[in-house]
């Protein structure tokens, strides 16, 4: 059976990131999957072709103004937030985005980061119009300058990003499997992903005059080791969750997004499979790999501590992380907490086949991360 789209998500044309990608990056993933569109998502393609067009000029103008002026920018070693995808990585992106001293990765730089620098007048206008007032997957609000996750303007720059596998869900195990765990990536393409990385950094730095980048991208998790081969000094926090919530609010994060982010169909027990794999096949390698990261430079806490006292808590992760800064920014947290202190996550019925099989799949979590079956 395939995943039910509505209707009208087939002329929901304007919400697709591919949009602000370079014409060269759309013909490689039109012909990595082989021009295999379906064809009620012919009009979203069509829109993505025109967009790529019209935006050409203001990336040529762009690279001519700003490419030698971001080419000697040093980086600050980032500070990534890391996590499976409907852990509390987001509210805690946008809690710790209040701190002026760090910069991110906005909204409209994730999906215009060609053209941010020398253009973002123009294309703030145009995102802000696209955007819904609240995420499709639960009630945290949508702007242009808020934080947003990297990893879409990273799928903007090049083929190399899981998010791929979320427009062509056909293939989404094999963008996972290559663009995630880069199993059997040669290195060729592993440094050309990192070259595009350090890009995208170096024009945030530059834009934000040397500050420290906070960046929050759940796939991150699986990529540690690449991620200090590239950063060596980054700082990580890693936040956490009952895997069952996990399981039914990943499920309902696809939901919303493949309808409006999609060209193509894809079966519910294929996605299903795949959900399974992607948080058994991360964390596995997280597992693996976090004991890479130096001693003072990672910060892991629950989900479930963190929503009970936000500000306390996060002024426990700048001290251990060594990070400067919490007390000057400590009003502005504690008036965006406020927002949300009254915000109640979906809930969830948890069938005893279903209960069975997650723990069955992911119990070296349950185990590793102290939940109960």
């Amino acid at each position: 059976m395939l995943l039910k789209f509505d209707k009208s998500h087939y002329l929901n044309l304007t919400t697709q990131p591919l949009a602000g990608t370079s014409f060269v990056n759309w013909i490689k993933l039109l012909v990595e999957n082989k021009f295999a569109i379906d064809w009620r998502f012919i009009p979203r393609a069509l829109y993505v072709t025109l967009m790529i067009f019209g935006v050409a000029p203001f990336r040529l103008y762009e690279k001519v103004k700003f490419e030698k002026k971001i080419q000697n920018i040093k980086i600050v070693p980032p500070l990534f937030i890391v996590g499976h995808f409907r852990s509390g990585t987001t509210f805690l992106h946008y809690l710790m985005g209040q701190d002026k001293k760090l910069a991110y990765v906005s909204t409209l730089e994730t999906m215009a980061p060609w053209v941010f620098l020398g253009s973002e007048e123009v294309f703030k206008e145009i995102v802000e119009k696209r955007l819904p007032e609240k995420r499709p997957m639960d009630d945290l609000e949508m702007q242009a300058g808020l934080p947003y996750e990297e990893e879409y303007a990273i799928a903007n720059f090049c083929p190399y990003s899981f998010y791929h596998g979320w427009y062509f869900p056909k293939k989404i195990e094999y963008y996972f499997r290559k663009y995630v765990l880069f199993d059997g990536v040669n290195k060729e393409i592993i440094d050309e992903w990192k070259e595009k990385y350090i890009y995208l950094l170096k024009k945030i730095t530059y834009k934000h005059d040397g500050k420290r980048i906070l960046l929050k991208s759940p796939v991150n998790t699986g990529r540690i080791r690449l991620l200090l081969e590239t950063f060596p000094d980054a700082k990580f926090i890693h936040i956490y969750r009952n895997p069952y919530k996990v399981y039914f609010s990943t499920w309902r994060l696809y939901e919303s997004i493949l309808p409006i982010f999609s060209f193509q169909h894809i079966e519910k027990e294929k996605l299903d499979k795949f959900i399974i794999e992607f948080y058994r096949e991360v964390y596995k390698r997280y597992f693996r790999e976090k004991d890479l990261i130096p001693e003072g430079n990672l910060v892991e806490i629950s989900y479930e501590e963190f929503v009970k006292e936000p500000i306390n808590k996060l002024e426990k992760i700048y001290k251990d992380l060594g990070l400067k800064g919490f007390k000057e920014a400590r009003l502005a947290f504690e008036k965006f907490a406020g927002k949300y202190k009254n915000y109640k996550p979906h809930t969830y019925k948890i069938g005893n086949e279903i209960k069975e099989k997650i723990y069955k799949e992911w119990k070296f979590v349950f185990d590793k991360l102290g939940y109960e079956k």
